[in-house]
């Protein structure tokens, strides 16, 4: 075997040790056991990282692993367990646990730390696997804590009485990938001397990973030189990639899935040859891969991924357990109209350049580059890729075959990793990811690609790849901006105290921004023992939402609930889709209005329904708000709600709930029990559709017995706050997409009055429930092109954005009319390109009708609307839905679109519901549009490429996979 093929066929963490063979001149100090006491040692730099984000995320699941083994044959449960308690006594790490002393993190070993263990015995259970599923997920949804331990469970499950299911959970600060190998060749083989009786064969550990720790601190204060160069190398690079996103990256949802992948045989053959011919190893190869599939999703040439880089280089670290890992950024710059071949060598070349500071602890880069800062995104990385090799990974154990196989954990710290496996010939893998951020169906589709470029790299190496999407323009966020806050001088003064101390600073000005004065993570925690001293409800995520000293001086003083502040005004500004809808010329706008039959699923109690509703409406007082206008539209808190017990059927009840109501004194909201029914009715001034949802549930709550929180911020508060938002640099954006507006050619010319409307339906069957927003959307446009010229549509959204001066506010709990309307500009009739649109309108369109109430844009409609509402659920009950009346009251109000779309998802199919006046749209063409929407909306799901392998794999396939890979190897070892 050649050099070139040796050296591909190292994995990372060979690759890694030979480097720091390599560079053993350039290593720094030698690492031998630490001066002083044995007992306490500082966290290593990369260890500190995971630690400072469960500080920012208390109780979080982020960071916590599974691993699992899998037993056929003979099992000893005592023997594991001891076992596993053997290697807890040799790694001082994992009997250690976290204390701090004036924000400064240290561990503190323990003489032993027990492993607890628990049990499930699933023989001869129908559901065993989907059983197994949720003992794995009750595993890992149990958090760890740092500063108590232990640090390492043990599931076991016994499948048959001859198949045991093992579960390790640690928390990723103690433990990574490649300390999971050495953990489970420690743990089995302590296994085995136990069932040979004989002294286990493990390697010495000259060092403990206090030693390391140690050690890394003093190499990496004494050289500048790796913070200079990352300081340099990332100059300048995109602070975000345009990932094919299906959610807001500004969450702090990291659930988590996997989709997993195999390559085709002969596929993977041929790229590891072609691998070999370019001198390059499967590493770099692969990750040249992924970079393809990056530009092609993203257009970006200028492309940064983060690699995994074991911190291993000196022999002595090798066989310790621990987190002995950081995360490296490689960027890749790619030339214009890139082939395959371009970007690997670009890919080489970026890898080549970061090769000596492969083992720099991430926060010491971040600490160079000083990215911006955020409580939810990850710094400088939003995509990470790994390749692992696992031959040597054989485990023999007597009378039983044991494999790794893998468990679903249920998180994803990062928004994409790829990751792969290579077993002898086979090539495997699989795509994690933030369930809030991408759906399966998006996930599956990058999959399929990335296994398509494989054979593209071999075939096709010098073909043009082309960007699927095409670049969308964007506009700046204006609900995210911070307003000046203005804390008393009392406060203020306190603040910058704590402050100066944790900065170790003479002094400060409010607008000073924590990073930017040299804060960093571990100061922060600091910063924020400090302002609790001083009596401020601070926690470390508040320094990263509210940077700037005034920022932090404007925080809740302390109290026993620790409560957000709340401000109850008794008016404000009316809301901007208030105000628009209050000037649409309604004749009866109050009558414009919702209502809901209910379902109680039994008898009911008059007098404990009254007061369940009295509990949601004093929860969201909201819906007891009023509207007057004195010479601008302005909302007034009430208390005004109808109530009434009758024996009428829900039409007649509606009717009169909705003759009660009255904008200016009340009520707007009104609740029935009508017989057998219960009947709610309100304005669409007060909610929206999301808001329903919030009712209907703290309903059933509060009739149940159950106490409702408040709102931690007043509806009349949140409307304030954004009515003094500008949406002045969004205006240009909005006006663009206003001059793209097209007539569609139905028209007859007569308006769309509200009373000559009537509903025509069609549907696409649906296989796999989940959103398609962009997949709808895209449907209605290719039905709508034979008809316009150009296709802009109105969306209807939920308006919930996150506003800066309302960090407390909770947009999943507040009840209100938030939902709002915007253009979209329907540029292609490609799903991805229609998805990058949606993700580019700032703040989620909100902008868009601050400025139509503000007069700054004008009354320019798209000829349809298009309102996605997504799955039909059912009521968690026990009040269910069974029917809903609609608007009444304003037959003669023209409606400004000559079609509204309304799109739900049901279990089996997607359903168009189209809106119209056939006074004013021939019928014919809105039957035709219909049909072509559905047909459409088949086509574009149903597209699905081929593969040159598997996607999708289940549980059970991957483990089937597992168990001949472990045979394989076992054999031909």
């Amino acid at each position: 075997m050649s050099v070139d093929d040796r050296l591909a066929r190292l994995t990372p963490e060979q690759r890694a040790a030979l480097a720091g063979k390599l560079a053993a001149a350039k290593a720094g100090p030698p690492l031998r056991r630490r001066p002083g006491p044995r007992d306490r040692f500082p966290l290593g730099l990369d260890q500190e990282r995971l630690w400072l984000l469960d500080q920012l995320d208390p109780g979080s699941t982020t960071y916590t692993l599974s691993f699992g083994l899998r037993f056929r044959g003979a099992f000893d449960e005592a023997a594991l367990i001891d076992a596993a308690h053997a290697v807890v006594r040799r790694h001082e790490l994992l009997r250690s646990v976290v204390v701090v002393d004036d924000g400064r993190p240290e561990l503190v070993v323990r003489p032993d730390a027990p492993v607890p263990v628990r049990r499930l015995d699933l023989r001869g259970v129908p559901d065993a696997e989907q059983r197994l599923a949720e003992f794995v997920a009750e595993q890992v949804d149990t958090p760890f804590d740092l500063t108590t331990g232990p640090l390492l469970r043990l599931g076991i499950v016994r499948l048959a009485d001859d198949e045991h299911q093992v579960c390790e959970t640690m928390h990723h600060s103690v433990t990574d990938q490649w300390s999971y190998v050495r953990l489970n060749r420690e743990l089995l083989e302590h296994y085995r001397a136990a069932l040979e009786d004989r002294v286990p064969d493990v390697p010495e550990l000259p060092v403990q990973f206090g030693d390391f720790a140690h050690w890394q601190r003093e190499l990496f204060a004494a050289d500048h030189r790796h913070r200079e160069f990352w300081r340099d190398h990332l100059a300048g690079a995109p602070t975000t990639l345009p990932l094919p996103y299906d959610g807001s990256p500004d969450t702090a949802d990291h659930a988590g899935a996997h989709h997993r992948f195999v390559l085709d045989e002969r596929v993977g053959a041929a790229f590891r040859q072609h691998t070999r011919d370019r001198r390059t190893t499967l590493a770099t190869s692969l990750l040249a891969v992924y970079v393809a599939l990056l530009f092609e999703e993203t257009g970006e040439r200028d492309i940064v991924v983060g690699l995994p880089s074991v911190t291993r280089s000196r022999p002595e670290s090798r066989d310790l357990i621990g987190f002995l890992l950081t995360n490296v950024p490689v960027r890749v710059r790619l030339p214009a109209d890139p082939t395959p071949d371009d970007v690997l060598r670009a890919t080489t070349a970026a890898s080549a350049a970061v090769a000596e500071h492969r083992e720099v602890p991430f926060a010491e880069i971040v600490s160079a580059v000083s990215p911006d800062r955020s409580a939810t995104r990850y710094p400088l990385l939003q995509t990470m890729h790994l390749v692992l090799d696992f031959d040597d990974t054989i485990f023999h154990v007597p009378g039983a075959e044991v494999y790794a196989n893998g468990v679903r954990d249920g998180v994803s710290p990062m928004d994409l990793t790829v990751g792969w496996w290579r077993a002898g010939d086979l090539m495997y893998g699989r795509f994690e990811y933030r369930t809030a951020l991408f759906r399966p169906a998006t996930v599956d589709r990058l999959a399929r690609r990335l296994l398509t470029l494989v054979d593209v790299f071999t075939r096709e190496p010098g073909t043009p790849l082309r960007p699927r999407a095409v670049p969308v323009a964007s506009a700046p966020s204006v609900l995210s901006a911070r307003t000046a806050e203005a804390p008393d001088e009392d406060r203020l003064a306190r603040a910058r105290q704590a402050w100066c101390e944790a900065l170790d600073l003479p002094d400060a000005a409010p607008d000073d921004t924590f990073f930017d004065v040299g804060g960093t993570s571990v100061l922060a925690v600091k910063l924020t023992n400090r302002l609790r001293a001083a009596g401020f409800t601070a926690t470390v995520r508040d320094v990263f939402t509210h940077p700037t000293l005034a920022g932090l001086a404007a925080l809740p003083r302390a109290d026993r609930t620790g409560a957000a502040p709340r401000s109850t005004p008794d008016s404000a500004p009316a809301g901007p889709e208030q105000e628009l809808l209050l000037t649409a010329g309604m004749p009866a706008v109050e009558r414009w209005a919702h209502t809901l039959v209910l379902d109680p699923g039994g008898p009911v109690d008059a007098d404990r329904l009254r007061d369940a509703v009295a509990a949601v409406v004093a929860a969201h007082p909201g819906l007891t708000t009023t509207f007057r206008h004195d010479g601008r539209w302005t909302a007034h808190r009430g208390d005004r709600w109808g109530w009434l017990v009758t024996g009428d059927g829900p039409d007649e009840v509606a009717h009169r709930q909705r003759a009660g109501f009255d904008i200016a004194s009340g009520p707007l909201f009104a609740a029935a029990l009508a017989g057998d029914r219960v009947v709610l009715t309100a304005a669409h001034l007060v909610i929206d559709g999301l808001s329903w949802d919030v009712v209907v549930d703290d309903l059933a709550r509060a009739y149940a017995g159950e106490p409702l929180p408040a709102e931690p911020v007043d509806p009349l508060a949140h409307a304030a706050a954004l009515r003094a938002v500008s949406a002045a640099p969004q205006a240009d954006y909005w006006r663009t997409r206003q001059q793209a507006v097209r007539p569609v050619a139905w028209s007859t010319g007569e308006p769309t009055l509200q009373g000559d409307v009537v509903e025509v339906e069609s549907t696409a069957p649906l296989t796999t429930p989940g959103t398609y927003q962009a997949e709808a959307l895209t449907a209605v446009a290719r039905a709508l092109r034979p008809l316009t010229e150009d296709v802009v549509l109105t969306v209807v959204a939920l308006g919930r954005e996150p506003v800066a001066a309302l960090p407390y506010w909770d947009g999943a709990r507040s009840v209100g009319y938030h939902a709002c309307s915007y253009p979209l500009h329907v540029p292609s009739d490609d799903p991805a390109v229609v998805a990058a649109a949606l993700r580019a309108v700032p703040d989620g369109g909100k902008g868009y009708g601050l400025l139509r109430a503000a007069g700054e844009l004008p009354p320019v409609h798209p000829a349809v609307s298009v309102n996605y509402v997504g799955a039909l659920g059912a009521d968690p009950g026990p009040f269910r839905r069974v029917r809903e009346i609609g608007p009444t009251g304003n037959d003669a109000f023209t409606r400004t679109a000559d079609v509204d779309v309304v799109v739900a998802v049901a279990p089996d199919r997607v359903v168009f519901r189209w809106r119209y006046s056939p006074r004013a749209v021939r019928a014919d063409l809105v039957r035709e549009v219909a049909d072509r929407a559905a047909e459409a909306f088949t086509a574009v799901v149903s597209a699905v490429d081929a593969a040159p392998g598997e996607t999708a794999l289940s549980d059970a396939r991957m483990d089937e996979l597992s168990a001949e890979l472990s045979r394989a190897r076992r054999a031909a070892g």
